[in-house]
């Protein structure tokens, strides 16, 4: 019986590196602490280029939150990270941060509880959604001011409350328009008034909103040789008493045959943002308090047009902000999945399974064959009983018809299509079955994402939403985000079997020569030319044993029964294994282990391997007449293995023997580093020691 244990160690480790990998890329500071103490486990590259304090002053530092945090926040940051170990679901608080260049920024930190007494969150930069509210309430705040000072006016005040009372409280520029207009016709006994914007590039006014007049579509007139432009470029108001057809810029005015017209300019802190009407087709003119009224309501007026666009910045500031927070979290979950997949159409399956509710009504992946073909490995649909009836679509595609998803995967280009697509365009096989299942399945709108890494594709994700919903271009660009960091994780996943592959196929092709070279060291008679024969068929021997060792720890899965291990007994039976090929090569071996037991947790044969290629790499680079000393004991927290090599020059950096050693040693937590200074070189291990850690390490959810 084989023990499998090692190998879903392997696949797990290699999934939290990948997963370690992919979270760096998060538009978010991704953090684990422990939960009493407060020293960072893990945190993610966006700490570093947001706050400016690099990775190694986060980890394992209890007082990086007491620098970070701002004094008015800390108390109250620290007890919600308390109160979050119990918390039934994660906890959401904002606080300030100062940055190491003196910066501050607001950070919202959504924290919850892990396993053996962590904390994880999740950071996201809020300091401008933080400016928006401050500038809002400033702007909310003289908006009161201007109301108490209309409320405290006279006869004409009062006129003018009649108009702005209600309507400027309301956030709709177009609601807003349309209440002034109406109240100014009746305040001023008018039979037309309107309301004229500039258009984006200053050369023109343009109608937004009119009461008592049929308008064109568009209408607008130009700023430099017209009556409206007169009254912006100059700001002052203009009454025409007796207006005439010159007077008149409007086609629409001068059909309504107006007699008098009032104009007054629109502005805001000396800026403006443009004019207003008012016009009778009668003869009773308009008086000079009837414009001073229209003035006052145009004063304030612009200021809640100006008001009205900054609420709707900070409307959008505020959804992009949890657009961007939904999408963080989307893609941590993702990523999550995809690292922590052993399969990787596992992992995509999972995937699309996370993005059918939030992304799209339903999804299907496809990953390219070997031979140019590519098979369906999975639809996911929002609702089981349809995505069991979606079971048609699965596997091999032999003879796919020119459709969208084809199209991705021959040139590695997106296809989006927002609203009213076809589902022929999904039909990959061309059958009727099949496109009656994606007709039922609902087809709107769709984005087939590749995942082309390298200039390759591997596959493609399809997104699609069904009627009803809507697949924007933030929807299209998120997909396409997730299918590059998918093709990232399919990649690494096929590169390393590759590996694998390769080691295996070089171990088992060295096996005929050596095969080779047993016969003919039996055929021979001279003893010289055995002894040049049997060391070459031991050292592709040991070749060959290497590389298929090699290929087995190239994804390393962690073992789920670690135990602990007494390390002095490893590098004594190390040394002792090595004994033969080092008394043959003319070189001493020697051990110094601590008196005190030398623990760590882990996998006793994997140590004990490592300890012995250690060895044997330091006894194949240490020259005749030279020393190998091993020499264990504690440093701190950890346990440190050092093998010197006397007589060497230069310590090895590479070979089969010490990249297995390295994988095995980073496998259980530990470093393996190579010195060429000193009585002679040294490569030094060193492990965390049993009684300080953990037995296995944890991945960040």
């Amino acid at each position: 019986m084989t023990d499998d244990g090692p190998h879903r160690t392997g696949v797990i480790e290699a999934a939290e590196r990948r997963f370690r990998d992919l979270v760096h890329g998060v538009d978010a500071i991704v953090w684990e602490a422990d939960a009493v103490s407060l020293a960072c486990t893990f945190v993610s590259q966006r700490a570093e280029e947001l706050l400016g304090y690099p990775i190694e002053r986060w980890l394992g530092s209890t007082d990086i939150w007491t620098e970070i945090i701002d004094p008015r926040d800390r108390d109250r940051v620290l007890a919600r990270y308390a109160d979050a170990l119990t918390a039934e679901r994660p906890l959401e608080h904002e606080f300030r941060a100062n940055t190491a260049d003196g910066r501050q920024v607001w950070l919202r930190d959504r924290v919850h509880p892990a396993e053996r007494g962590r904390l994880r969150g999740l950071m996201i930069d809020v300091t401008e959604h933080k400016r928006l509210e401050q500038e809002r309430d400033e702007l909310l705040l003289r908006e009161q001011v201007a109301r108490n000072e209309m409320e405290s006016a006279a006869e004409m005040v009062q006129r003018l409350e009649r108009i702005t009372e209600a309507a400027l409280t309301d956030l709709s520029q177009e609601t807003l328009l349309r209440r002034v207009l109406e109240r100014i016709r009746d305040v001023l006994e008018a039979d037309i008034t309107l309301i004229l914007l500039p258009t984006e590039d200053g050369e023109y006014l343009r109608v937004v909103g009119a009461v008592g007049l049929e308008t064109d579509d568009d209408m607008r007139v130009p700023m430099a040789a017209s009556l409206s432009g007169r009254i912006a470029t100059t700001r002052r108001a203009l009454l025409v008493e007796d207006a005439t057809r010159a007077d008149v810029d409007l086609p629409a005015l001068r059909r309504a045959q107006v007699r008098s017209l009032v104009g007054v300019p629109l502005s805001v802190d000396g800026r403006m943002i443009g004019v207003m009407h008012a016009a009778r087709v009668a003869r009773r003119r308009f008086s000079a308090d009837d414009a001073r009224l229209l003035q006052l309501v145009g004063d304030r007026l612009g200021i809640a047009i100006r008001n009205v666009r900054l609420y709707e910045a900070e409307r959008r500031a505020r959804l992009a902000l949890e657009a961007a927070a939904r999408r963080a979290a989307f893609l941590a979950d993702a990523v999550t999945a995809l690292a922590a997949a052993v399969d990787p159409a596992d992992g995509l399956r999972s995937v699309a399974r996370l993005a059918a509710p939030l992304l799209a009504d339903w999804c299907a992946v496809d990953l390219r064959d070997p031979d140019g073909g590519f098979r369906r490995v999975a639809v996911v649909h929002r609702d089981p009983a349809a995505e069991a009836r979606a079971a048609v679509l699965l596997g091999p595609v032999a003879a796919p018809t020119a459709v969208g998803v084809t199209r991705a995967l021959d040139t590695g280009a997106s296809e989006w299509v927002a609203a009213d697509a076809d589902a022929a365009d999904l039909v990959v096989r061309g059958e009727p079955d099949e496109r009656l299942a994606v007709a039922g399945l609902g087809v709107d709108g769709y984005v087939i994402a590749p995942l082309a890494v390298g200039g390759r594709v591997l596959g493609a994700i399809t997104f699609v939403a069904a009627p009803g919903r809507n697949l924007g271009e933030s929807e299209a660009r998120l997909a396409q985000d997730l299918a590059r960091r998918a093709a990232l994780a399919l990649d690494a996943e096929r590169r390393r079997g590759l590996t694998r592959e390769l080691l295996q196929m070089v171990g088992g092709e060295l096996r005929a020569p050596l095969a080779s070279l047993g016969r003919a060291l039996r055929a021979t008679a001279d003893p010289a030319k055995a002894g040049a024969v049997r060391t070459a068929a031991r050292a592709l021997s040991a070749v060959a044993r290497d590389a298929r060792v090699a290929a087995r720890f190239v994804a390393v899965t962690p073992d789920a029964n670690a135990r602990r291990v007494d390390l002095g007994h490893l590098v004594d039976a190390a040394v002792n294994a090595v004994a033969d090929e080092a008394r043959a090569k003319g070189v001493d071996v020697e051990s110094a282990v601590e008196r005190d037991i030398v623990e760590v947790t882990g996998d006793r044969r994997r140590l004990r391997q490592a300890a012995q290629r250690l060895l044997e790499t330091a006894v194949r680079s240490t020259p005749a007449g030279g020393r190998v000393r091993a020499r264990l004991s504690r440093a701190g927290a950890h346990a440190v293995l050092a093998v010197s090599m006397v007589g060497a020059s230069v310590a090895p950096t590479v070979g089969l023997r010490l990249s297995v050693a390295r994988q095995l040693v980073e496998y259980h937590g530990g470093t393996l580093t190579a010195v060429s200074e000193g009585p002679g070189p040294t490569l030094t291990v060193s492990l965390p020691l049993a009684d300080w850690i953990a037995p296995a390490r944890a991945s960040i959810s």
